[in-house]
């Protein structure tokens, strides 16, 4: 009788990246043992070395074809993507960007000047991020691949983790979230091309709406000023981007906060309310258009890079003077995940997000 053998995409990324702490942790466990923050660091947003009074900062995030770049995004948009996602987890950890390497994988038959364009892309946003590039590889391949690393620095004093919440502390984010959900909703249509031309033939409201979501999904941009400002707040304890979902972010705050004190008996939980969580009015157009839920493309899609901040209670007030922020929930102690629906009907929140490897 043969033996039916695993397959990653039977565990999906969330599941393999901690399989892969989990040996870090057992097999280079000497390394880790003197700094908690290092050792946390493994499931953060970013890793953290010590560089004495600073850590460094660095995140490396891959980029493919066939999963991340819809026939619609231009040359110059990739190169920027591939900077921003790995500056948005610099962000996430308070870190300012000191360097950015990118590897490539290019098909033969790629076109010089489609080459150049995304060189032109990658070099732009590390212009507005104030940060240089300074190296990396390329090499062939059956279809375009970008790997970036982003390196920074924080005070050790002020940096940001996933795994510092308790009960009573507050849930906020930086920005509304589902617009590049819309977006990515609209482009990868199979009625895209039948849309695209009807909007002409629409209102200018939907116009306008098309253009947002498709600008959100194309060319988004890190929070990276809020990430390094928040650091200033003591009331401020940690951070995440939001590229997986605000679920599964949500989802990875619990999680981190278990790993810091396996020998703790309780556990944090969250509760989030329906009617605080901004979603925008075009994100409920797009949603219409396509028969979809606004509240998924909110929780659950991914891709807002927007910043969720962990935040003590009673600094909340002070804080919202300096950043322009949403509270949408609370940390509890029931061990799991809540919302409480408009009607005021609590329920548990499914578990779910952006994964790599599902078939």
């Amino acid at each position: 009788m043969s033996h039916k053998k695993t397959k990653i995409s039977d565990f999906g990324e969330k599941k393999l990246i901690t399989r892969i702490i989990k040996k870090t942790r057992q097999l280079q466990s000497d390394y880790f043992s003197n700094d908690l923050h290092i050792m946390n660091s493994l499931g953060d947003d970013a890793a953290l070395i010590d560089f004495g009074s600073n850590y460094l900062v660095a995140s490396s995030d891959m980029l493919m074809e066939t999963s991340h770049f819809p026939k619609q995004m231009k040359a110059r948009e990739i190169g920027w993507k591939i900077v921003t996602v790995n500056i948005s987890d610099l962000a996430a950890m308070g870190a300012y960007p000191t360097g950015f390497l990118v590897s490539m994988g290019l098909p033969k038959e790629m076109d010089i000047d489609f080459f150049d364009e995304m060189v032109d892309g990658i070099l732009e946003a590390c212009k507005y991020y104030n940060l240089p590039l300074i190296g990396g590889d390329t090499n062939e391949s059956p279809q375009l691949v970008l790997d970036g690393t982003a390196l920074g620095k924080v005070d050790k004093k002020k940096v940001l983790m996933k795994s510092e919440a308790e009960k009573g502390d507050l849930l906020a984010v930086t920005g509304p979230l589902g617009l590049a959900a819309a977006g990515f909703e609209f482009l990868l249509s199979e009625n895209y091309p039948e849309i695209k031309s009807k909007k002409s033939k629409n209102s200018e409201n939907l116009k306008k709406t098309l253009r947002l979501v498709t600008k959100h999904a194309f060319k988004p941009k890190a929070r990276l000023n809020e990430g390094i400002l928040a650091t200033q707040f003591d009331q401020i304890k940690g951070a995440t981007d939001i590229t997986d979902g605000l679920v599964s972010e949500l989802e990875e705050i619990i999680n981190a906060s278990k790993n810091s004190d396996m020998n703790s008996q309780s556990s944090i939980g969250i509760k989030i309310y329906e009617n605080k969580i901004p979603v925008p009015p075009e994100v409920i157009e797009i949603a219409d258009l396509f028969n979809k839920n606004p509240l998924d493309m909110a929780l659950y899609y991914g891709e807002d890079f927007e910043l969720l901040f962990v935040i003590k209670k009673d600094g909340i007030d002070k804080i919202k003077e300096h950043l322009n922020l949403h509270v949408l929930g609370e940390v509890t102690n029931t061990g799991f995940m809540e919302i409480v629906k408009r009607k005021g009907i609590t329920e548990i929140l499914p578990s779910g997000g952006y994964q790599h490897f599902i078939d």
